[in-house]
């Protein structure tokens, strides 16, 4: 008999002339087997057993982390590869505009030359002589001006063409890759700006931050595939709850972050909670199967800039918000409000 999965059962292993196990009719091991070589057999199992899932408990553990930092890299590494062409093509622009300078200044000294001839001509020779030069020199000029505009139009589209490539990966480099939600990069390098402008001009600010609940559960019970879809659809909810200069943002695993300016915490107050209740009332059905997930919440925490808030401390209100409404249970809203 073979078990669902293709492999050799114990009472098979039972038969085997080690004599590793005996078991009872619903496959519980009774007996071990006497023989050295099949007590080593099986404590080398239970380690191989072990090993593997260490290593595979690892690497759930590690492997959003590795793979979040080589999108990263990468991202980084393209954007310094665009950045470095373009410092290279501007230094082909520079040496161009250089060139263009020479040629102006050997064709003024030319001219100054034959304005000081021009009072001592006396001949009609002399005078043929002179402006068959300035022709020759006119000609020589044009020549090199059209050779230098074409060069300086290639080196002006290539420019166009590197700006448009590092601002496309300065944006992909701001995107989560499973949401299309700004990421955590974005958050970093915005956050103080919105902070910034709302302490210079006095108006309020207000963050969220959220987190589906039970996301370790759903993963293991439904597969990371589930996993994702629920992320997305929870990033589609968040933005199409939101409006003008407000910005929803993955910050990483479940946990999403919603900046708020020119809000104040009433109004954040009830987008937390028109989301939630709007997340928990949707029905989850598993894509492949068809067969139900369940019901889907989220936990909120929401922080309202005061005066003596930076970046940092503001999100760490938030943060200690959301932690306030998990453990008041889950499925809640806490701010600063409260």
């Amino acid at each position: 008999m073979r078990s669902d999965f293709g492999l050799t059962t114990w009472g098979e292993w039972s038969d085997i002339s080690w004599q590793v196990a005996e078991v009872d009719s619903r496959g519980r091991i009774i007996r071990l087997g006497s023989h050295p070589m099949a007590i080593a057999a099986l404590a080398g199992t239970v380690s191989v057993c072990f090993v593997a899932f260490m290593l595979g408990a690892w690497q759930f553990l590690t492997g959003n982390e590795v793979r979040r930092k080589k999108d990263n890299d990468a991202a980084s590494n393209r954007i310094e590869k665009v950045g470095q062409e373009l410092d290279d093509e501007v230094l082909v622009l520079l040496g161009l505009l250089r060139q263009h300078t020479d040629v102006s200044s050997l064709h003024s000294e030319v001219l100054a030359k034959v304005n000081k001839t021009l009072p001592s001509l006396t001949t009609a020779d002399q005078v043929r002589g002179v402006v068959q030069r300035l022709i020759a020199e006119n000609t020589k000029i044009r020549s090199e001006v059209d050779v230098l505009n074409a060069r300086l139009q290639h080196s002006q589209t290539q420019i166009e063409k590197l700006r448009s490539s590092l601002s496309e990966s300065q944006h992909l480099g701001m995107l989560d890759a499973v949401t299309q939600l700004k990421n955590r990069h974005w958050l970093e390098a915005n956050l103080h700006r919105e902070v910034k402008a709302a302490s210079e001009l006095n108006e309020p600010l207000c963050l969220i931050m959220a987190d589906v609940d039970h996301f370790k559960k759903i993963n293991d019970t439904f597969g990371h595939t589930v996993g994702d879809e629920i992320l997305r659809r929870f990033g589609e909810l968040l933005s199409k709850n939101i409006k003008g200069r407000d910005t929803a943002v993955r910050y990483g695993g479940e946990e999403f972050v919603v900046v708020l300016p020119q809000t104040q915490i009433e109004g954040a107050d009830n987008l937390g909670e028109q989301i939630r209740d709007e997340l928990q009332r949707k029905k989850w059905m598993h894509h492949r199967t068809g067969k139900p997930i369940g019901t889907v919440t989220a936990s909120f925490g929401i922080a309202e800039l005061r005066p003596e808030d930076g970046p940092e401390s503001l999100l760490e209100r938030a943060d200690a918000k959301l932690y306030e409404a998990k453990a008041a249970g889950r499925n809640c809203v806490k701010s600063d409000s409260d």
